[in-house]
């Protein structure tokens, strides 16, 4: 997926993070706005914890968490909808997508996890 940049930066502890707040639980509660629009929700607010860690710490998604977060006054509202997403809704959606479909339980489904799971069994 080629939207999705590796890079990553550092945050220190009590920072403001990519998404434009100085609190996790803010940017926790607008990842589990975002995947609430994904239909893989219910196999990834499970995993809210981890997707926001990755998200805040991705340069590319941080900056569309931030963008996304203004566009919709989330702050304030605490409500977040499809057309807020606006021009980052590729690259945010994309995120969820990828995440699932690399997820354990995805890769366990078809048999190759732990990796290379059915293929070793010749």
């Amino acid at each position: 997926m080629n939207q999705l940049s590796p890079a990553l930066e550092q945050q220190t502890p009590g920072s403001a993070d990519a998404a434009g707040t100085a609190i996790p639980g803010d940017s926790e509660r607008l990842v589990a706005a975002l995947i609430e629009l994904s239909p893989y929700r219910a196999v990834l607010m499970p995993m809210l914890a981890d997707i926001t860690r990755i998200g805040r710490a991705n340069r590319q998604i941080g900056a569309a968490l931030a963008a996304v977060e203004l566009r919709a006054d989330f702050a304030h509202t605490g409500r977040l909808r499809r057309a807020d997403l606006g021009p980052e809704r590729t690259a945010l959606l994309g995120f969820l997508e990828y995440i699932r479909f690399a997820s354990p339980d995805f890769l366990r489904s078809v048999g190759e996890w732990p990796v290379g799971g059915m293929r070793d069994r010749g």
